[in-house]
């Protein structure tokens, strides 16, 4: 089932865990971002292919990515989620080369995050065609009620080292959220969520950033990998918890 552009809507975020696609950034911005993923990659964008470059916290270092990741249209629809209060925490981009036989497995972001209460919301942004062809964004409605246990994948072709166990999931549920440049859709830290490889010659680029609340608290000493990844950004509003101060995250320059 493939889903077409909608506005953000709150009550579907909180019925179904999440809202969207919806219209984000201008074909413009969109097509900004691509030149200058590719760019730092140092790939051209007219021949795409696998790197090995690590795509996390890019809006630490580079000031176009911090501006994608506070994109007004993406922290007005977060104020609506979270309140007038948040924090950015993390940003990833989820790129697919042609012919990537890499997936990503059926899951729930919250399995990865030790943070204290689970609160996220994010914002996964197109920067390119997503199809199902290329490994579009899939969800399952109205699974972020759930509570699910993950386990080893045990797939040498699986992004993902751990993933929902098969018999949870139901496929005939399954939405194919294909993507025009530039739409975004939100989704809470427990909606199933994952996707199938690159099957085509198109390179699937989006990028993902996750906002919270000043209460949340993150155990970064439950934290496997890159710890200095994760580093908070106030985005509107003020933080009267003062309890991630120590990974408060700077503003790049340029």
């Amino acid at each position: 089932m493939i889903v077409a552009g909608t506005e953000f809507s709150l009550e579907r975020y909180r019925t179904e865990g999440y809202s969207g696609p919806i219209a984000g950034l201008s074909l413009e911005e969109a097509e900004a971002g691509y030149r200058s993923f590719f760019e730092t990659l140092g790939q051209s964008r007219h021949r795409p292919g696998p790197t090995s470059a690590n795509l996390s916290a890019w809006h630490h270092r580079h000031r176009w990515a911090y501006d994608l990741a506070t994109h007004p249209r993406i922290v007005q629809a977060m104020r609506s989620i979270l309140g007038p209060d948040i924090i950015l925490w993390a940003m990833h981009f989820w790129y697919k080369e042609p012919r990537n036989e890499k997936f990503i497995p059926w899951h729930q972001d919250i399995n990865y995050w030790p943070m204290e209460p689970e609160i996220n919301a994010t914002a996964w942004v197109s920067l390119g065609f997503s199809l199902t062809e290329n490994g579009c964004l899939r969800v399952i409605p109205g699974t972020h009620e759930l509570d699910a246990e993950h386990t080893s994948m045990n797939d040498g072709t699986s992004a993902f080292g751990e993933g929902l166990r098969g018999d949870l999931v139901d496929e005939s549920e399954a939405v194919d959220v294909e993507m025009s440049p530039g739409q975004i859709v939100f989704f809470n830290e427990r909606l199933f969520h994952g996707s199938n490889r690159n099957a085509s010659d198109i390179p699937r680029v989006a990028f993902s950033v996750r906002y919270t609340t000043p209460e949340v608290a993150f155990k970064l000493d439950d934290w496997g990998g890159d710890k200095s990844r994760i580093r908070t950004f106030l985005v509107s509003g003020e933080d009267r918890y003062r309890r991630n101060d120590a990974i408060r995250g700077v503003v790049p320059n340029e």
